[in-house]
Order: structure tokens, then sequence, then C-alpha cells
């Protein structure tokens, strides 16, 4: 019995550390997920630097118990997948809310951004915003929209020959 109780200590160490670690954590219920679609999921969060874990629900609970998540205790009811998002503190939220419209079985039900506990609708929200990459595209382009302005009106008083070449 000392072993298991041993094992069960390392575990919610783990847990406790993966939080801390992580950019963003979502919580979602995968009762009725098959063994295909959770693969498909694993592969989709991998390429976007997101683990996925499935851990009891009670490990959880004793590994955020007294700190500043233990707010998020209430809502672990079920079978939960545990989504850490490592690079990207937006990509759990947008694989796990794309993944839960083609499949209705995956249940998001809160997380942990910026160091705060969220509900359901503020996880539909983050997953929402615009991943880095995407900020940073949207960024360009507003960039290179006033470059083209630009340059268009030097070429216009060129062309009128307002400025010499």
């Amino acid at each position: 019995m000392g072993v298991l109780k041993d094992n069960k200590k390392i575990v919610v160490k783990e847990i406790a550390e993966k939080i801390k670690k992580a950019q963003s954590v979502i919580v979602a219920n995968y009762e009725g997920i098959n063994v295909k679609q959770f693969q498909a999921l694993r592969k989709a969060a991998k390429n976007e630097d997101v683990e996925l874990k499935v851990y009891k629900n009670r490990l959880v609970i004793k590994a955020i118990d007294g700190g500043e998540f233990k707010e998020l205790s209430s809502k672990l009811v079920g079978a939960n997948l545990y989504a850490f998002a490592n690079s990207d503190p937006i990509s759990a939220a947008k694989i796990l809310a794309t993944f839960a419209k083609k499949n209705k079985e995956l249940e998001l039900i809160a997380g942990i951004f910026e160091k705060k506990v969220i509900n359901y609708d503020e996880v539909m929200e983050i997953a929402l915003l615009p991943s880095y990459e995407e900020a940073l595209t949207i960024l360009a382009g507003s960039l290179q929209g006033a470059v083209r302005q630009v340059a268009v009106g030097l070429k216009m008083l060129v062309d009128e020959n307002h400025i010499k070449e």
C-alpha cells in the first residue's frame, strides 16, 4: 500500500508542476470519445505543442488544493482530459474548441488562463482569439497596407512632377 501512496504523491507533484509551467490549462469531459477520435485529438494537440493528459480528478484536486486555482476543484467531475499549452497560451483552447465542434462528445468545462481560473464561456472567448502566428500575420498585413499607401502616394507625386525621381 505504501508504494501506491508514493506513486500518487509523485503524480500529484507532476500535476502541480505541469500546471505551474503551462501557459494555460483547459479541462474537458471526454466521455463518449472513441479511440480513433482521441488519436486524432492527440495528433492535433502534439502539432501545436499542447500536451493532453488524463488524470483522476481527486489527484488534480490535491495538486491545486489550497493554491490559487482551488476554485477549479468544484468543476472537476466525470472523466476529464487536461490540455496543457506549453508554447501558445491560446492553442489548447483553440484545439479543444475546434475538436468539440466536430465531436459533440467532448465537452469543454473550464481552465486556467493568465494565472486565473476561467469558466466555459471564457474558454470559448479565448478559443476565438487569433494565435500568435495569426496575430503576427494580421499585424504584418496592417503594416504592409500603410507602406503600400505611402508608396502609392509617392508614386502619384512623382507622376504629377511634384517630386523628381
